[in-house]
């Protein structure tokens, strides 16, 4: 058996389809880690495109933790947007803007 090189590529996890995979693989990118994507399904052209499929991400071994780090920390992000005045202003000013 041989000793893991830290140049091994290495599973990171898997995105539920090709946007997200992509949007993650930017944000892994844009901490300088390489990243990977393999499409799932049944291959290329089979259903005329992978975008609705599952998408791997492989990093390299030495990228492993940071990554899923980063990854963990993405997915506890909160995403419900509070309304606040600012926001209400904006709405009144489309509609006037519609009328």
């Amino acid at each position: 058996m041989t000793t893991p090189s830290p140049d091994d590529i290495v599973w990171l996890t898997t995105a539920p389809n090709e946007p997200i995979a992509q949007m993650w693989a930017a944000d892994l990118r844009n901490e300088n880690i390489p990243v990977m994507l393999k499409p799932g399904g049944p291959g290329f052209g089979a259903w005329a495109s992978a975008a609705t499929f599952e998408h791997e991400l492989f990093v390299r071994q030495t990228d492993y933790a940071r990554a899923r780090d980063l990854l963990t920390e993405l997915e506890d992000v909160d995403f419900s947007v509070a309304a606040d005045e600012d926001d209400e202003e904006w709405d009144d000013e489309s509609d006037a803007e519609r009328s």
